[in-house]
């Protein structure tokens, strides 16, 4: 039971990273920050659409998922 939930959780994390880094990001990022880069309208309007707001979801499922798992493992390791 314990070596199957040990590759859960591997393969849960690895799961959750991925679909986090696979999302894009809404900042102009370092050059932002300093003023620079996204000056004038871009008509981006900042909300999620298609497989951004699918890629938040199913991230936020996952994270879920490894939450339960983690205290599962906790559980029956002793």
């Amino acid at each position: 039971m314990i070596t199957v939930l040990m590759i859960l959780e591997i393969i849960l994390a690895m799961a959750v990273i991925g679909s986090i880094i696979l999302q894009t990001g809404y900042s102009a990022g370092i050059s932002g920050a300093f003023g620079g880069g996204g000056g004038g309208p871009s008509g981006y309007t900042g909300k999620k659409q298609g497989v951004d707001q699918l890629l938040e979801k199913f991230s936020l499922y996952l994270s879920i998922a490894l939450a339960i798992v983690t205290l599962l493992l906790v559980h029956y390791w002793r």
